[in-house]
């Protein structure tokens, strides 16, 4: 006959111990997780503060207050963690995409609200600045042109399905073309609105011209 031993009472104490506190794997992947969080904040601050000229691995490291191999484990170049600081922003621009388009308001509606939307983050000046720096990047760097081309092209597609609901007589390859005209409108108005330009006389009811000549555009029935 085996006897079984019992644990003693220090084993059973450590072994309860261990239940109430969890897998330490479960510890871990959340101590990963605000690191890493830690480190794209840092990074967003850091870009925002000093712009692409200081945006390095090693001034994100210090900024975070890690070893730069300690970053390199989360985000091995410095266009991982620019693509993880800019990733939200993009995010939750097309989040309120497909809500709208997944809503049961009419395409007109749902574009008035996508200009809508434009415009007001045109006038947040943290925004802007982080997509000004980010374009920056893109202008040199191989892999953030790839994330910019591919977010116009995501979002020259969607605008485009819109605008096609919107105005069922304007092909898809029209469409198309009518969808990147009303992005590259949207961009420019992203360089001015957030400078001193916005609160000239001139720019008094812009929204409303904006509005008339993007539905000019759709040529949508009224």
């Amino acid at each position: 006959m085996t006897v079984r031993k019992e644990p003693s009472p220090r084993k059973r104490r450590a072994s309860g111990a261990a239940c109430s506190m969890g897998h330490p794997a479960d510890g871990l992947r959340a101590q990963g997780l605000r690191t890493r969080n830690a480190i794209i904040h840092a990074a967003r601050k850091l870009l925002l503060e000093s712009g692409p000229m200081a945006f390095s691995l090693r001034a994100v490291a210090l900024r975070a207050g890690i070893s730069v191999s300690n970053l390199q484990y989360y985000f091995p170049t410095r266009s991982a963690v620019l693509r993880a600081v800019m990733l939200p922003a993009i995010d939750t621009y097309f989040d309120a995409l497909k809500r709208a388009l997944q809503s049961n308001a009419s395409p007109r509606a749902t574009l008035d609200a996508i200009l809508h939307q434009s415009v007001q983050d045109a006038k947040d000046s943290e925004y802007i600045s982080l997509w000004w720096h980010f374009f920056s990047f893109a202008s040199t760097d191989p892999e953030c042109a790839q994330m910019r081309n591919d977010w116009y092209d995501t979002l020259t597609s969607q605008v485009a399905d819109l605008i096609h609901a919107a105005n069922p007589a304007r092909g898809a390859a029209e469409s198309a073309h009518i969808a990147v005209l009303l992005i590259s409108m949207l961009d420019g108005v992203t360089f001015h609105l957030g400078t001193v330009r916005s609160s000239r006389a001139y720019m008094r009811k812009f929204e409303a011209k904006l509005f008339e000549i993007a539905h000019t555009l759709v040529g949508e029935k009224r």
